[in-house]
């Protein structure tokens, strides 16, 4: 094992701690391993109070809101060599690297994924997203890609290289939500190319100008890890001919304040990502995957969230989608890893960290969004098909069925938006919370 974790108590801390010898920070990485509730599953388990944070707290103005979370109550270590191209072993001892997702779900990551392009797109700026990017890549053992090779291109909402938007809010961290959006899309699909899509702000109509400009100047696979209430029918912007198009289901469990159906997420067009618990098993796959809820844990400042799901009351049902219980457009279609508890590697210099000890663990359905996205790239059959049809029709064998678990916490107060049961509770075959499973290869893409 080559990482040691730590509470994440202060700057000062975090420094003096980076400096210590590895036998000082030892009792820390035994202890956080002992209170693990699922031992050798990868389980990562909460430390003390305020253990994880949302990127970006439901905004008051009505904006859309980015999925993601990040881990504040451990730390991972600065000290970590970069992993050799292609290499075939994950350098920290808890979360997951680029090479845990791709055996999870079986990705050709190695051999597929040349000369497709990939966009994200996110809100206002990230001045070190090349930099960052290229930490990641090598420290994971992933072939280059930045600005300078233009593997990486980083527009602004009109598709020009500037002027880039301002910084974020302090409450918005879609500086966070970058870095992870890029850092997913890299471990899936290290061959793509990436275009980052930097929108003036998170408001509806900037954030819709971006995925317009995005398939625009060539991206074929766009991933979109921010949301918000259902307000109306279909949008065109959605609906790009060869392009496919993800959504992430959200945060906020099936019901509840926030919960519940979301847009773009029940779109027709759009491919809708819910998020499961991804955990190392002693079965045939190697892993088993449940809904992902970690409402019952309140030690985030508040619960610690649920994928999203939901009937839309807005948008009539799919002809290619064929349950019978919700008659309007049912989502999610397909989900990935998105708990807090079985984290995703990510790196990040602006989170107020002194590099190179910039390594954070995040989650969210911002990170199953992306994960999804770039597996389609690996597939490469994005000229051929319409939003989530081709899930609907290829799932067998080609998607893990998850069928444990549920969105929802009735002593939260968090119930089912939907009185269609399986909107909000795993099954065998489609369900809200996880769509048809996540993905077994690309047959299903």
């Amino acid at each position: 094992m080559n990482r040691s974790i730590h509470p994440l108590f202060s700057l000062a801390i975090i420094a003096a701690l980076a400096a210590c010898s590895a036998s000082s920070v030892t009792p820390a990485l035994t202890a956080n391993s002992a209170a693990s509730a699922r031992s050798g599953d990868n389980d990562v388990p909460f430390v003390g109070q305020n253990a994880a944070r949302k990127l970006c707290p439901a905004p008051a103005d009505g904006s859309l809101q980015c999925f993601g979370w990040m881990r504040t109550d451990v730390m991972l270590s600065a000290a970590v060599a970069p992993q050799v191209q292609g290499a075939t072993s994950c350098p920290f001892s808890q979360g997951y690297c680029a090479i845990d997702l791709q055996e999870a779900y079986h990705l050709p990551s190695v051999t597929k994924g040349a000369g497709a392009v990939v966009a994200i797109v996110d809100a206002y700026n990230y001045p070190h997203a090349n930099a960052d990017l290229a930490v990641y890549r090598k420290t994971m053992g992933l072939k280059a890609c930045d600005t300078k090779s233009k593997c990486l291109r980083i527009v602004n909402q009109n598709g020009n290289p500037s002027p880039l938007p301002g910084p974020p809010p302090p409450s918005q961290d879609w500086r966070g939500e970058q870095s992870l959006d890029l850092d997913m899309v890299s471990a899936i699909c290290p061959n793509c190319k990436i275009i980052l899509v930097q929108a003036n702000n998170n408001n509806t109509n900037s954030l819709y100008a971006g995925v317009k400009t995005a398939g625009h100047i060539g991206a074929r696979y766009i991933g979109n890890s921010w949301g918000g209430p259902e307000s109306g029918g279909d949008n065109p912007i959605f609906h790009q001919a060869g392009v496919v198009i993800t959504a992430a289901a959200g945060d906020n469990g099936g019901g509840g304040t926030y919960g519940g159906p979301s847009q773009p997420c029940t779109y027709t067009y759009v491919v809708c990502v819910g998020g499961t618990y991804l955990a190392r098993a002693h079965n045939k796959r190697g892993w088993t995957e449940d809904v992902w809820n970690d409402f019952t844990y309140t030690v985030c400042g508040g619960p610690c969230g649920a994928t999203g799901s939901g009937c839309s009351r807005v948008i009539p049902k799919p002809s290619w989608q064929n349950d019978t219980g919700c008659h309007m457009r049912s989502a999610a279609d397909i989900s990935a890893d998105a708990s807090l508890r079985t984290p995703l590697i990510v790196y990040n210099s602006e989170e107020g960290c002194s590099p190179p000890n910039c390594w954070y663990l995040f989650s969210g359905t911002s990170a199953s969004t992306q994960i999804v996205a770039a597996a389609f790239a690996l597939a490469g059959n994005g000229s051929r098909l319409t939003g989530a049809a081709h899930i609907w029709s290829h799932h067998a064998h080609n998607l893990n069925d998850v069928i444990k678990g549920n969105n929802i916490d009735p002593h939260l107060g968090v119930n089912c938006a939907s009185s269609v049961k399986y909107i909000c509770f795993a099954r065998l075959g489609f369900d809200g919370p996880t769509g048809w499973g996540t993905p077994y290869g690309v047959g299903a893409l």
